[in-house]
Parts: C-alpha cells; sequence; structure tokens
C-alpha cells in the first residue's frame, strides 16, 4: 500500500541525544497556531499538536496538510526544529485515512431529502458493511426492518395519525433523562432554535412546530426508512453494540453518497409499529433511521451541529 501521507514528528530531543529544554516546549510551539476558546482556555490546532513518545518525550505533531493552508506556519515550525537541532520523523499514514476522516467530517443529519429511490442491493450492501462492526461475544444484537414505497408510507401514516391525536405510547426504554441540565440542555435549544430559524417558524408558534416534529415519522420523506429493534432477552450493554453498528451504518451511507437521519422519535410508538409491522413482543423498539439522497435546496439541510473540542471531553494520561 502506497503511504504518501505522513506526519511530521519533532521530537524533544536533539540529533546529539540531549533531552530538549524548557519542559514544555511543544506545548509553547503549539500555543503559536492555536485558538482562545471563549472560556479563554487554549484550542490546539488539529494540524500542530503536543504528544509525547512510549518513553515520556515531548513531541509535536505537524499534519502535512498544514503546508497547503498556512505555508508561514509550516515553515515556521520546521524552522524551529532546524535551529534547534532536534530530531525529525515521519509516520506514514494510509491515503485511505483521508477519505475516512473526510466522510466523517462530511456527515450530518438530513432532514429533508428527494424521492429519488435507493435500491434494496443497496441497503443490503450498507447493512452487510454495517454487520462488520464489533459486538460483545459476536452476539451481533441488531435487527433492521427495511421499508420502501407502499410499506413506509403505510407506517408513517399510521404513526402521524397517533401523534397528531396526541394518543402517547409508553417507551421501552429510557432514551432522554426527565430533566435536563447543562451542557447538555444548551446545545439541545441551541440545535432546536436553529431548526426552526431556518425553516422559518417563530419562536413560541406551537402548532408550526408540532407539525415540523411530526416530520419525523415521515422519515423526513426520505424513500427508505429503517426500524431498528432489539430482543427483551440482550442486556442493556448491547445498546452499546448496537450504537456502534448504527455509525457504521451512517458512515458507510455517507461513503455511498447517501444522507442519513438517526431517529429515536420512533420509539415513541412501540405499540403501533409493533403491531403494524408485525414485529414479535420480544422485541424492543430502538428507534429509526432515514436514508436517501439529501434536497440540496432545503434550508434544514443546512444545519452542521457544532463539535465540542476534544479537550473538553477528553483526558490524556501518559501521553
Amino acid at each position: 500500500m502506497n503511504h504518501d501521507i505522513m506526519n511530521l514528528v519533532i521530537i524533544g530531543e536533539t540529533r546529539d541525544g540531549k533531552i530538549f529544554r524548557p519542559s514544555d516546549w511543544a506545548e509553547r510551539l503549539c500555543s503559536l497556531t492555536s485558538a482562545l476558546k471563549n472560556d479563554k482556555r487554549v484550542k490546539y490546532s488539529e494540524f500542530v499538536r503536543p504528544g509525547c513518545t512510549t518513553t515520556g518525550a515531548k513531541v509535536v505533531i505537524v499534519d502535512p496538510r498544514l503546508h497547503k493552508i498556512d505555508r508561514i506556519a509550516w515553515k515556521f515550525v520546521l524552522d524551529f526544529a532546524k535551529e534547534h537541532n532536534l530530531k525529525l520523523e515521519s509516520i506514514p499514514v494510509p491515503p485511505v485515512y483521508g477519505a475516512v476522516a473526510e466522510t466523517f467530517r462530511a456527515r450530518h443529519s438530513t432532514r429533508r431529502f428527494l424521492p429519488t429511490p435507493v435500491s434494496r442491493e443497496t441497503i443490503a450492501e450498507l447493512l452487510e458493511l454495517a454487520s462488520r462492526s464489533p459486538s460483545g461475544t459476536n452476539a451481533q444484537p441488531w435487527k433492521v426492518y427495511a421499508l420502501a414505497g407502499e410499506a413506509r408510507e403505510a407506517l408513517s401514516a399510521a404513526l402521524l395519525e397517533r401523534f397528531n391525536q396526541d394518543a402517547a405510547e409508553t417507551r421501552e426504554y429510557a432514551y432522554y433523562p426527565d430533566t435536563w441540565e447543562e451542557p447538555w440542555l444548551t446545545r439541545r435549544r441551541k440545535m432546536g432554535f436553529a431548526l426552526y430559524e431556518l425553516v422559518g417558524i417563530p419562536k413560541g408558534d406551537q402548532p408550526r412546530m408540532k407539525e415540523q416534529s411530526g416530520r419525523n415519522l415521515l422519515f423526513f420523506d426520505a424513500p427508505v426508512g429503517l426500524i431498528f429493534t432489539l430482543d427483551r432477552h440482550l442486556a442493556q450493554g448491547m445498546f452499546l453494540d448496537y450504537g456502534i453498528f448504527i455509525g457504521h451504518l451512517l458512515i458507510a451511507a455517507q461513503a455511498r453518497g447517501l444522507a442519513s437521519c438517526m431517529q429515536t422519535a420512533f420509539a415513541d410508538y412501540p405499540e403501533t409499529i409493533h403491531r403494524h409491522l408485525g414485529i414479535s413482543a420480544r422485541e424492543i423498539i430502538v428507534g429509526g433511521l432515514a436514508l436517501g439522497h439529501p434536497d440540496p435546496n432545503a434550508p434544514e439541510n443546512r444545519i452542521v451541529s457544532e463539535r465540542e473540542p476534544v479537550e473538553s471531553f477528553a483526558t490524556f494520561k501518559g501521553f
């Protein structure tokens, strides 16, 4: 395999074997290309970030893409290494990594689809790829009901009728907390406000907000709808395996040129789904997924939700 993408690593050790000082040189170097977040904490650039070797030596990892986006910064870090006689290593990265990384970054939830059909063969291929995801003792706990055409429309009609009647059903597992706390409350509200603004729903317009919420049950007009179930005999931990499976499916679909939206709204109507699809009482309704080609003109498809920086949710020790 051709390894033509190379991460450049500047090691905190001189070519004659001496440890480079000061001890925080890596953090200082990376801070020169970093940004300051709202909470005044430093956010390192994804192109120049600190690290360390297995022996504890400080390093700076430089992404080769920096050369294209900021040649001055690229030259600065190389000159820094040369000036201080530091060791340099090139770590090969398989070319496929770039494509995988871009697929992850491009994926976002789509809430309006074109009527363009997606073949059974394509769905089967995506599910086969998703089934390569890991599961405890290879239990493979997932079960999927793929719906298109009249089958999808009939289920959506039945669910929308229940929704419009405010006929509540009992979820078979807890997904959301009873009360929201920070920071999750703010994230949830921000997402909702952004969606309503894009589709022209003013604050407080409850009828239109409900109408928009009901579009979940239409799979957002996607040509394919998937319903996920889990056997009740299996334990709670299997939801972790299920999440990995769905994650694989979303990325496979994105790489195939399709858009998607994971929807737990379907878990609100287990009785209707069980009855309408003839699903065994042994199976828990986990949720659903809209799948198809995105409508490029739909304003709601412009939403790309923000993600917290790695430093805010990950703790690194021993690096």
